[in-house]
């Protein structure tokens, strides 16, 4: 069943805001069957709606408009709409009494002007529970949805609103079936290399390479009326390719590789501190984001001069002085003291030259040195990243992670009891 997305607002088209809904109702869609065959985008300009409505409805069977629906002056779909479907705006009683409920549980009234959302098109299917969301029917029967811009309450009303809705009304025979796994530690065309020839023989598979920087995420997917036995050779295509890609897989599904970590160190039971220099807390961060992170992490330290590294580390100044900051020896020591001043299993610790300044012929900028201090002793780790200061800092926090992960992986039996 064929869809189109509809995309409205100049604040788009100029680059000035990242669109996001498109992405997240094609994530929704497709497993359930449901083929976006466009995305289009277009101002707040009312030729510009009418033209697109025009291409989506002559090959979709639904569509789903989103932005424009505010009280601003320059939010025109609704009106776009209704002089696309040759209907009169007027007020809606439902969508004043659902305003009224959306203030009244923030405890407020509605603002002066704002009931100027509830100027629809007549006759237009409001959504439930929405300050802004309305449907309309074509002659022909094709559903167009019109949802408010903002990522949250599209969200919401795609999953409880029109996913509902489009399967009672479609019900497609066949679904999309994927496994998505995550590799860090390779570039796409030795990804593609190792993987190639996975699916021969399975014609109905597809490998999909998504780079979502600083990693990249493989997709195996099919579309299938027996989802069993597909999510079956879907694991199986899967244990192969984790095998070919020799532990660079960091995470399955929608896990992150903070979620990888986190899932192992509890399984674990022990417990970590984090030394950061040139991250300035983004390995904390990232951990954090994870739920369940408080039973593992007892404590993150941004060490960025060299006296807090001492201070709080007990980093010897004779290292700093004859190795630098930023040097193996410093990370270890970073790492050693992370772990036996905060009583923890493990200390984490990083320090290196984001950039743009900072750089030596001998320590260019993107030098990094990791330190991961366990009972058995420290190891450090040296790495060289390019990019921009945050593309290094974000290179840096996933590497120290999945140091921790490797680690995790080969020492698990230690930590058994």
């Amino acid at each position: 069943m064929r869809g189109v997305i509809i995309c409205i607002g100049d604040e788009l088209i100029s680059g000035r805001v990242q669109e996001q809904n498109s992405r997240f109702a094609m994530s929704r869609l497709s497993p359930l069957g449901f083929e976006i065959t466009s995305a289009i985008w277009v101002g707040d300009d009312m030729q510009a709606i009418a033209e697109a409505l025009d291409q989506a409805l002559a090959q979709a069977k639904f569509v789903l408009v989103s932005g424009g629906l505010g009280a601003t002056q320059d939010d025109i779909t609704a009106q776009a709409a209704a002089r696309h479907f040759g209907l009169e705006v007027a007020e809606s009683r439902r969508m004043i009494a659902n305003l009224r409920e959306c203030f009244a549980a923030v405890g407020r009234e509605v603002p002066p002007g704002v009931e100027r959302m509830a100027q629809l098109p007549q006759g237009a299917k409001v959504l439930d529970k929405s300050c802004a969301g309305f449907m309309l029917t074509t002659p022909a029967g094709q559903p167009v949805y019109f949802l408010p811009g903002v990522p949250t309450e599209y969200q919401r009303l795609v999953e409880r609103q029109v996913l509902p809705d489009l399967m009672r009304q479609f019900a497609p025979q066949e679904v999309t079936v994927s496994q998505k796994f995550t590799v860090f530690g390779l570039g796409e065309s030795e990804i593609a290399q190792r993987l190639d020839g996975l699916v021969t023989g399975y014609p109905e598979v597809s490998v999909g390479y998504y780079p979502v920087f600083p990693a990249e995420e493989i997709l195996l997917s099919t579309r299938t009326s027996a989802p069993h036995e597909a999510e079956v050779l879907l694991n199986e295509l899967y244990a192969e390719a984790a095998h070919r890609l020799g532990g660079k897989v960091v995470a399955q599904g929608e896990q992150s590789l903070a979620g990888t970590v986190a899932q192992r160190m509890i399984a674990e039971k022990l417990t970590l501190a984090l030394a950061e220099s040139c991250t300035g807390g983004l390995i904390g961060h990232l951990i954090t984001g994870v739920a369940g992170a408080s039973d593992f992490l007892d404590r993150g330290l941004v060490v960025y001069s060299n006296r807090a590294k001492m201070e709080l580390l007990g980093v010897e100044a004779k290292v700093l002085d004859e190795y630098g900051a930023v040097s193996a020896e410093t990370a270890a020591q970073m790492a050693a003291g992370a772990r036996l001043e905060s009583g923890v299993d493990l200390g984490l610790a990083v320090t290196g030259i984001a950039g743009p300044g900072g750089g030596t012929p001998e320590k260019p900028v993107g030098t990094v040195y990791f330190g991961l201090a366990a009972e058995d002793g420290v190891k450090t780790l040296h790495r060289r990243f390019m990019g921009n200061r945050g593309q290094v800092k974000l290179q840096s926090a996933w590497t120290a992670l999945d140091m921790l992960r490797r680690y995790l992986e080969d020492h698990a039996f230690l930590h058994r009891s």
